[in-house]
C-alpha cells in the first residue's frame, strides 16, 4: 500500500499499497508471524540450534533462528523443528517488526506427523494453523477449527529437520537433480520442489530449489525459488529466499550474538518504497482517466501476458516476446447485458476475510445505504461511506472485515475487503482486485501495488476504490487478478503480485484525458 502525493488530488494523503507483503507471507511483507509451538507439549531437550543473519541488499535486517527438540510421544521419541524469522523493517517510514514461525513434527525415521504455523500482527488477531496426520491424510485446522482441510499426504513429504540434513545424507555432486515434496503453510499445500545442484561458488556448493506452480482456489500461484550454499560437510551455511515486498533476503549462518545484534532504524529497508514502479511520464488527473495504453515488459515469469488480467477492464494486445501492450478502459455502468451470466455464488457468501454476516458489518451497511434501492447507487454509497469513515493506518493488522468494522482503520486491503463485505451484506455480489495504481512520490510518476473492490451490477463487474471514493476506478488502475476470498484463511489471493514484483517495467504509450 502506498500514500498518494500527487498534486492532481490535493486532499489528505491517501493509502494505496505495496501489497501483500506480508502476507502473507503468508507472505512476509505486511503480516507479522509470531508465536510459539502450536499444539505441542513442552520439549524434552534441545538437540540442535542455529542462527542465521538476514540481509537485504547488504544491510542486516534481522535473523532466522532454528531449533530442534526431541520430544516424548506415545509411540516413542519425535523431533520438533521450529524456525522463526524476525525482521525489523519500515513501511512508508513506519517501523514494522515482522516475525514468522513455522515448523513440523517428525518421527525419528523422518516421517512428518504434524505441521504448524502462527501468524498475526502485534495487537491483532492471531491466525493459527495446526495439522496432525490421521489415517494417511494431514488434518489441518485453521483459526481454532473455523476452517478444516484434509490434505493428501505421503511418507515422501520432507519436514523442516529432514530437509536441513538431506544434503548431508545424499552428498550430491554438481549436475545432479531430483524432486522432493515439502509442506508450505503459506499455501497450506504440499509443494513439489525441483532440486538442481550447480557448481561451487567460493568453495560453497550452490543448490537451487524451484517450486512447481500451485493451483489454489480461483488462482494460480508460483511460490518463490530458493538458493542454498553448502559447505564441505554439505550443511547449508548460506541461503537466499524471496519475501514479498523485500525481494531477495540473504541468510548467513553465524553466532547468536551477530544474528541478534541491533540495527539502526535508518538502516531498515522500506518495503513500501521497494514496490514502486517508475513511469516514463506523469498522467494528468489520473483517477479520472477514461482510457490508457501502457507498454508492459516482464521477464523471467514464464508467460508474461498471463501475469496481468485480461477482462472487460483491460485487454492485452501486440505481444512480442516478453513485451505487450495493456489497453485499459474501465467498465462504465450500462443497462443489463442480454444473456449475461450470474456471478459466482461465493461472491455473495460470508467467508473468513469478507465476513458479511457479522452483526456490525450488516448494521454499518444498513446505515450507509439508507433508503436507497438501486444496487449500483447502494454500492457507490458504501464506497463513499468507507472513504469518509475509515482512517489510513499502515500498521493495522490485516484480518476479517468484522475486525475492520470495529476499528475503522487500515490500508487499501482493509478498505477493499470492508467495501466488499458491506456490499455483500446488502446482497450485492463483490470481490477484490489487486494490481497497480498511479501515484506520485517525490514529484515523480510511479505505479504502486494496490487493492480495490469490484461489484456485480446488471451482468458486469464494476470497480470501486474506497481509498479514493470517486464512485469507480480509472485507467490508472492496472489489474493483476481478482478473488472472492471464498474458502481461504490466508493471504494467498494477494500472492500473484509476487510474480511480477521487481520484474515489471511500465511505459505510458498514450491516454485519453478526462473531459
Amino acid at each position: 500500500m502506498i500514500f498518494r502525493e500527487t498534486p492532481a488530488a490535493p486532499m489528505e494523503k491517501k493509502c494505496m499499497r505495496e501489497t501483500m507483503t506480508t502476507a502473507l507471507l503468508v507472505s512476509m511483507g505486511v503480516v507479522m508471524l509470531s508465536g510459539g509451538s502450536v499444539g505441542a507439549a513442552p520439549s524434552d531437550e534441545v538437540i540442535e540450534e542455529s542462527w542465521e543473519m538476514a540481509q537485504v541488499e547488504g544491510v542486516k535486517v534481522g535473523f532466522l533462528h532454528t531449533t530442534v527438540h526431541r520430544i516424548a510421544a506415545e509411540d516413542g521419541k519425535r523431533l520438533r523443528a521450529t524456525a522463526e524469522l524476525d525482521l525489523m523493517l519500515k513501511r512508508h517510514n513506519t517501523p514494522l517488526r515482522l516475525r514468522r514461525l513455522w515448523g513440523a513434527e517428525e518421527t525419528m525415521g523422518g516421517k512428518v506427523v504434524g505441521v504448524f504455523m502462527r501468524q498475526g500482527q502485534e495487537g491483532g488477531r492471531q491466525l493459527v494453523l495446526a495439522g496432525r496426520l490421521e489415517d494417511g491424510r494431514m488434518h489441518v485446522r485453521i483459526d481454532e477449527g473455523r476452517i478444516e482441510r484434509w490434505l493428501r499426504w505421503g511418507d515422501d513429504v520432507v519436514g523442516l529437520y529432514r530437509l536441513e540434513h538431506l544434503f548431508q545424507e545424499r552428498k550430491p555432486k554438481p549436475g545432479e537433480s531430483w524432486t522432493l515434496k515439502r509442506y508450505d503453510p503459506t499455501y497450506n499445500a504440499v509443494v513439489t520442489l525441483r532440486v538442481a545442484v550447480k557448481q561451487r561458488e567460493e568453495k560453497l556448493l550452490r543448490v537451487e530449489l524451484t517450486p512447481e506452480p500451485l493451483e489454489a482456489p480461483g488462482i494460480k500461484v508460483q511460490p518463490p525459488p530458493e538458493v542454498w550454499w553448502l559447505d564441505e560437510r554439505f550443511a547449508p551455511v548460506r541461503r537466499q529466499i524471496e519475501l514479498e515486498g523485500l525481494g531477495a533476503v540473504l541468510l548467513t549462518r553465524t553466532t547468536r550474538e551477530t544474528a541478534t545484534a541491533p540495527t539502526l532504524p535508518r538502516q531498515w529497508a522500506d518495503i513500501g518504497l521497494k514496490t514502486l514502479v517508475s513511469l516514463n511520464r506523469p498522467l494528468p488527473r489520473p483517477y479520472a482517466l477514461r482510457s490508457a495504453v501502457y507498454r508492459i515488459q516482464l521477464s523471467g515469469v514464464g508467460d508474461p501476458a498471463s501475469a496481468l488480467a485480461h477482462d472487460d477492464h483491460q485487454e492485452i494486445c501486440n505481444r512480442q516476446g516478453d513485451t505487450f501492450e495493456l489497453h485499459v478502459h474501465p467498465v462504465q455502468k450500462s443497462p443489463r447485458r442480454p444473456g449475461s451470466e450470474t456471478p459466482p455464488a461465493d461472491c455473495l457468501e460470508s467467508c473468513y476475510f469478507i465476513d458479511c454476516g457479522d452483526v456490525q458489518v450488516k448494521e454499518l451497511a444498513r446505515r450507509a445505504v439508507g433508503t436507497e434501492k438501486d444496487a449500483w447507487a447502494k454500492a457507490r454509497r458504501l464506497e463513499r461511506w468507507v472513504k469518509q469513515n475509515m482512517q489510513v493506518d499502515n500498521a493495522t493488522p490485516l484480518g476479517p472485515a468484522s475486525a475492520t468494522a470495529r476499528r475503522l482503520r487500515g490500508d487499501c486491503r482493509h478498505y477493499a475487503l470492508m467495501t466488499a463485505a458491506l456490499c455483500r451484506a446488502q446482497g450485492i455480489p463483490a470481490r477484490t482486485a489487486i494490481g497497480l495504481l498511479y501515484v506520485e512520490k517525490g514529484g515523480r510518476p510511479k505505479m504502486g501495488f494496490h487493492m480495490w473492490t469490484e461489484v456485480w451490477i446488471d451482468g458486469q463487474w464494476l470497480g470501486l476504490d474506497a481509498t479514493l471514493g470517486l464512485g469507480g476506478v480509472s485507467a490508472a488502475h492496472l489489474k493483476i487478478n481478482d478473488h472472492s476470498w471464498h474458502d481461504t484463511a490466508s493471504l494467498t489471493p494477494l500472492l500473484p503480485v509476487s510474480r511480477i514484483l521487481g520484474k515489471i517495467t511500465v511505459t505510458v504509450v498514450r491516454y485519453t484525458a478526462p473531459d
